[in-house]
């Protein structure tokens, strides 16, 4: 028994140091990302506004707005937090889809690299991460919890696992609107699941789903979601004015934002997951005996690998697609979507397995389909989705046979290397941008005792920041609110 349980531990153990490089590797990082746009706001006396009537017609997002309250006061906070959800992503992506060996540095890789928009908006940028870092980091949590369910055997969950279910459910719903729908289907969908597949219910299963409905219940309390829906709120809205406007906004959404942000700029998770769908259909291919199900197959392999060069091809060319480009980048788009869910389809797998894969592409489009008929949508509402296009190719890579994974598995290593340059870039570009934050506010504090008017430089790399400017009056005010500078003295931005 002991000698079983050393040998276990001697799997776990370098995974756990891993792990640790990875988690002191972002601490180091998370450090040097400055606060910038609704930070500010977050972080002085508009914050604290806000919360004294409890967020009224502002935001239900009551879990969210509390954590960047709190983020927002105490950069150690921030950067531990920070660090934490992000390596805790990484290592629940790796552990849902079954510890690979080595797929920990693909993940990571795949994480560093993700297009600078996503970046910048939903982890660099505090007010972003409050909301679309840590909601998806608790969902994964709850997947990860109820992996088990598509094995043979149901496992044993404890009773008193209930509990903290339920609060996971609950906070969970409660932080960004789109994931707040996911979550309840997520709840739904396992109680489902479970009950036609083992027929039974378990209560922890059962907690989520109930805190999920409390939260989503107490976050649509909100009056602005009133506001929102009647077109009162000046800043969202949702649908536009009947059935033909809001097809409308939905085609347009989809073609200059959806498209591009969520699909065709993602071209180091599209390759990947192209790469992934290639080696599992050379591994099962001679399995399907129906040659028409073989061509549908093959013909749905093509479009993706398509899709992924065309999706390289921009990236490398830089050129940004207008008019009738756009509607073709928009149909191929559709296209890929479409031949994943087919391609995932027609493999031979075991029930359970195309199940669980089925899920996890489905689970994407649950969490997109709300930012069709509501506004404004950014780069940040697709990380979500971006991870679990991830988990997906990650997934589909565990479908492989051990003996094509072990010889894999060793060129997996070379991404050690990816990650690590594509750490050393970032390093590089943040720490830049954080000696010139400092010294600029350093310089506004100071010059604001003595002059009236007072110069505050662009930051360098101002890409890799959102909403870091202050030409604007709503962000002069802001970050004169927030560094303690008196609200008379005037602000102009430098080069």
């Amino acid at each position: 028994m002991n000698n079983k349980i050393s040998k276990q531990n001697s799997k776990q153990l370098p995974l756990l140091a891993v792990y640790a490089v990875i988690f002191v590797a972002l601490l180091v990082l998370c450090s040097l990302f400055p606060y910038s746009g609704d930070d500010w706001a977050w972080g002085s006396s508009i914050g604290l506004a806000r919360l004294s009537n409890w967020f009224d017609n502002y935001s239900g997002r009551y879990a969210g707005n509390l954590i960047v309250l709190a983020l927002t006061r105490s950069n150690v906070l921030k950067t531990v937090t920070m660090a934490t959800c992000l390596t805790g992503i990484v290592s629940l992506v790796n552990k849902i889809t079954g510890n690979q060996k080595n797929a920990v540095y693909l993940i990571s890789s795949v994480m560093l690299l993700m297009p600078v928009p996503m970046l910048r908006q939903a982890v660099v940028w505090t007010s972003g991460f409050a909301n679309y870092t840590t909601s998806i980091f608790l969902m994964l949590i709850y997947i990860c919890y109820v992996r088990g369910i598509y094995e043979d055997e149901l496992p044993k969950y404890p009773i008193w696992h209930a509990v903290p279910m339920l609060l996971l459910g609950f906070v969970g719903s409660m932080i960004v609107e789109h994931i707040t729908i996911y979550s309840l289907v997520l709840g739904l969908y396992v109680i489902l699941f479970v009950l036609i597949k083992f027929k039974k219910l378990v209560a922890s299963h059962i907690a989520f789903f109930v805190g999920a409905v409390a939260g989503a219940l107490t976050m649509f309390s909100n009056s602005v979601y009133h506001s929102v829906a009647t077109g009162e709120d000046g800043y969202r809205t949702m649908g536009d004015g009947g059935i033909v406007g809001t097809v409308k906004r939905a085609l347009n959404a989809y073609l200059n934002t959806i498209m591009p942000e969520g699909f065709l700029d993602n071209f180091v998770l599209n390759v990947v997951l192209a790469g992934m769908c290639v080696v599992l259909w050379i591994c099962v291919r001679k399995f399907i005996s129906k040659k028409l199900v073989r061509i549908i197959g093959e013909m749905s392999l093509a479009v993706i690998v398509m899709f992924a060069s065309l999706s390289v091809m921009n990236a490398v060319s830089g050129v940004k697609a207008t008019g009738f480009l756009t509607k073709c980048e928009g149909l191929a788009t559709l296209v890929y979507i479409v031949a994943m869910g087919v391609f995932l389809l027609v493999l031979p797998l075991e029930i359970n397995k195309r199940v669980k894969l089925l899920f996890y592409y489905l689970s994407v489009g649950c969490m997109i389909a709300p930012l069709f008929v509501v506004t404004p949508i950014g780069s940040r509402c697709f990380f979500a989705p971006y991870v679990m296009m991830l988990v997906l190719a990650l997934d589909i890579y565990a479908n492989v046979n051990e003996e094509v994974r072990e010889k894999i598995s060793k060129a997996l290593r070379v991404t050690v290397l990816t990650a690590f340059v594509a750490f050393a870039f970032l390093f590089y570009v943040y720490f830049v941008i954080h000696t010139a934050d400092v010294k600029r506010v350093e310089k506004a504090v100071q010059d604001s005792q003595t002059q009236s008017v007072i110069e505050v430089k662009r930051l360098p790399y101002n890409d890799y920041v959102w909403c870091s400017d202050v030409k604007d009056k709503v962000w002069k005010d802001r970050f004169k609110l927030f560094n303690g500078i008196d609200k008379s003295v005037e602000i102009q931005q430098v080069k």
